[in-house]
């Protein structure tokens, strides 16, 4: 028998089963679509370059309340300085050596030795007393003394024992001499000062005068940065241009002018002034880790001012911060429309993007799933 109910109960619940397997179909989509829009991530990399920067400036350092930039005092002082040089052009020539010994007497009575005593040694070398010597009993007497022969050979080494042959020998035992230096001047340089000698002494002198400069205002003034140079100098030679010698003097006077400053103070004026390079907040610089480099430039003896010149140099390169690389500017493009826009970028050198997974051609448009990685090379 047909019954009318059960016709009308199963037309809803047929309903009801489509309306739940269509709500179950459109949950795995979203869900299929969540985990497909969760999976897709991007990687890119951007590989900067540091490029090399540097900051020349000039600045004043002496009393700020007449116009210096940097507080600082300078002052003056004369340096004399005597060097021995020899002419390039040399030759060798036979002399006379010549030294000193040391006199000995171990008897009891004072000896008196006349100038041109002989000394002899024990490879029979023999030298000759310059003066007349009275050597004391049981004592010592030191005396110069040169060869009798020129030549090299007589250039004998230290530590030589002479007798004298003008002695009896009873007296020869007790009364002889000894050297603790060498015997040199047997064989002599020789040469002839050119112009190049002299002009390349004079540089080496004014040098040594800096030197000595430097060291008198570093031990004067030793809390402070001090930075000297040559204010006037004058060189004097002992010998002509064209003279045959086998070595000249030069002595060497100057007047060293030394400014003093707080390096802190200068250190924090360049890093400023080196900082004024950044071209926009796309970029960064990052001071070198060396001090700035100080050197005269010129001195206003009215003002007591001086002005130096102050070198600095550090690195510039791509801010990590920067807007030009946010995430956002990279929402929706391909691998090669991401390369395109960063490589023109200054200090940029290599971009590298991953996809993940491997078939997705864009980079999502969720922040969350964009990685954007700043490192140098």
């Amino acid at each position: 028998m047909y019954n009318e109910n059960s016709v009308g109960i199963e037309q809803p619940v047929r309903f009801y089963k489509i309306v739940a397997l269509s709500f179950l179909v459109l949950t795995l989509v979203l869900f299929g679509v969540i985990i497909f829009m969760s999976s897709k991530r991007a990687m890119i990399t951007v590989v900067t370059k540091n490029d090399p920067i540097d900051i020349t400036t000039r600045v004043k350092i002496g009393d700020v309340s007449a116009g210096a930039d940097i507080q600082g005092t300078s002052t003056t002082t004369l340096v004399t300085f005597e060097n021995n040089y020899e002419p390039t052009g040399s030759r060798q020539e036979e002399g006379t050596s010549t030294g000193y010994v040391t006199l000995h007497n171990e008897s009891g009575t004072s000896q008196s030795l006349v100038a041109t005593t002989r000394l002899l040694t024990q490879d029979n070398i023999l030298f000759r007393l310059k003066d007349k010597v009275v050597v004391p009993a049981n004592g010592t007497v030191r005396a110069e003394v040169y060869a009798d022969k020129k030549g090299k050979d007589s250039d004998i080494p230290p530590q030589t024992k002479f007798t004298i042959p003008g002695l009896n020998e009873e007296k020869q035992k007790e009364i002889y001499a000894s050297s603790d230096e060498p015997m040199t001047g047997g064989l002599a340089t020789v040469g002839v000062l050119s112009s190049e000698d002299y002009k390349k002494a004079e540089l080496d002198m004014k040098d040594r005068l800096l030197a000595e400069g430097k060291k008198y205002f570093e031990e004067t003034y030793k809390d402070t940065s001090v930075v000297v140079t040559l204010l006037q100098e004058s060189v004097e030679s002992n010998t002509e241009i064209g003279e045959e010698v086998s070595k000249f003097t030069l002595t060497g006077k100057a007047t060293i002018i030394g400014i003093m400053y707080d390096k802190t103070v200068v250190e924090t004026w360049a890093r400023e002034a080196l900082k004024k390079r950044e071209m926009s907040a796309d970029e960064i610089i990052e001071p070198s880790q060396n001090p700035p480099t100080i050197s005269f430039d010129e001195y206003d003896s009215a003002t007591g001012i001086a002005t130096v010149q102050v070198f600095y140099d550090g690195i510039a390169t791509l801010n990590p911060e920067s807007s030009v690389i946010q995430k956002s500017m990279f929402f929706g493009k391909t691998k090669d429309e991401v390369r395109r826009y960063l490589l023109p970028l200054d200090h940029v050198h290599e971009v590298d993007v991953e996809f993940t997974p491997a078939w997705i051609t864009k980079v999502p448009f969720i922040a969350e799933h964009v990685t954007v990685v700043v490192k140098s090379i």
